[in-house]
């Protein structure tokens, strides 16, 4: 089997009493809504490549603030390796590709988003923000 290490990010912006992630249409499958994530280049760090594939398919410019965890999933003969990070909102770039996405609350990513594991992260992610803003 194949093993192909990609990387996550879930930005987060707004107040700390109206926080909300960035989610994207997947390329592959339109109807699921996923973080942005990719593979991770040759040179490349998981945190990097977190913030290049948020940029290249959010728009959006970040700063990895907090490793996450990592998801293992099958896709064929592939098992991806997702390392999740969350990330600082630092402003909008240039969007690259033609992808959906949208802002939303922690409770709106949960019940939009395609795949358990992402789901998983989102609360881990609301703990983060919750606790940093008592």
């Amino acid at each position: 089997m194949v093993i192909v290490q990609q990387a996550a990010a879930i930005v987060v912006r707004g107040t700390a009493a109206f926080p909300e992630v960035l989610i994207v249409r997947a390329r592959k499958n339109p109807s699921d809504w996923i973080f942005p994530k990719g593979h991770i280049e040759p040179g490349e760090t998981p945190a990097q490549a977190a913030v290049r594939e948020l940029a290249e398919e959010g728009g959006v410019l970040g700063e990895a603030e907090d490793f996450l965890g990592v998801s293992i999933l099958r896709a064929g003969a592939h098992e991806l390796e997702i390392s999740y990070f969350k990330v600082k909102y630092t402003g909008d770039g240039a969007v690259t590709e033609t992808r959906e996405r949208r802002w939303v609350t922690f409770d709106v990513a949960r019940a939009l988003l395609t795949y358990e594991d992402a789901r998983r992260y989102v609360g881990i992610v609301e703990r983060i923000v919750r606790a940093a803003s008592s």
